[in-house]
């Protein structure tokens, strides 16, 4: 599948932004390092497309959601930062294979319209979870079209199948395409942590980050779901996704790095797509 020319899981802290994080940027130094790094190398492989998916999007009980909009922006602007912007063209040829592909595995994916972002009230805006991991492709130099999709609350494997199917849309593709799952791990690491503290936050880091840099699915599929409940994460289910995504391939982990200061982990895992298997 020489198509797809490279995978990334990567965090979205809005911290991660030097506007943003200002002095705080010293603190999570690997993460950010490792972000450039990744960045770097996938603008390498030269991807004419950039698909994302965000837990921070607009979220469905049963179902994905694509946002179909022609034209995506968004802005720092809630994080005190509104001059720190992006701009991408859609991918609606993709879109319309993963559409195809997700009927045809069964997959309830919902069509972010214009007509349904007004009934539900949703933004169509970049969220926080595309923006931060996209700023620093844009950083890298990249320019292309993005699909973007946000996780439903889908059984975990029905989020697998939905990576497969975004795998047999691109491989319908006459393009170069490069995935990214966002998602931070626990946040629950320390006592100040946003979402309380719980022994069990490193642990399912610990094991998650594992899995990611073996791109093992059966160890994310026999986590705990106590440790699961107790971690308070936002990054399971773009796991799960991008593992689909790399299903059957040979993914070569190249770029790996984990680190949580300020209570929540943030897990930088890269690879170089090398065919089938």
């Amino acid at each position: 599948m020489d198509n797809l020319v490279g995978c990334a899981f990567m965090p979205h802290p809005p911290l991660m932004i030097p506007e943003v994080g200002k002095e705080e940027l010293a603190r999570i130094k690997e993460t950010v390092e490792a972000a450039v790094r990744v960045s770097e190398m996938l603008k390498e492989a030269n991807p004419q497309t950039v698909v994302i998916i965000t837990p921070h999007g607009p979220v469905f009980e049963d179902a994905v959601t694509v946002s179909i909009h022609p034209r995506l922006r968004g802005s720092m602007a809630q994080f005190d930062a509104p001059d720190v912007t992006l701009g991408f063209e859609t991918d609606n040829l993709l879109i319309k294979h993963i559409i195809r592909n997700s009927q045809r595995l069964g997959i309830n994916l919902n069509e972010l319209t214009d007509a349904v972002a007004k009934n539900y009230r949703i933004s169509l805006h970049l969220d926080h979870g595309a923006f931060v991991p996209l700023y620093y492709l844009a950083k890298a130099g990249f320019k292309g079209q993005i699909v973007h999709l946000s996780i439903g609350m889908l059984a975990y494997e029905e989020m697998y199948t939905f990576g497969k199917a975004v795998q047999a849309a691109i491989s319908h593709m006459d393009k170069r395409v490069v995935v990214i799952a966002s998602g931070d791990l626990s946040h629950r690491l320390t006592p100040d942590a946003p979402a309380g503290y719980s022994p069990k936050g490193a642990e399912f880091d610990r094991q998650l980050v594992a899995a990611l840099e073996n791109a093992d699915v059966k160890a994310l599929l026999n986590l705990d779901e106590n440790l699961i409940e107790e971690a308070g994460q936002c990054g399971l289910r773009p796991a799960f996704f991008l593992m689909g995504v790399m299903g059957g391939l040979d993914a070569e982990k190249v770029v790996s790095s984990y680190e949580g200061p300020f209570g929540v982990g943030y897990a930088v895992v890269a690879y170089k797509i090398k065919g089938k298997r």
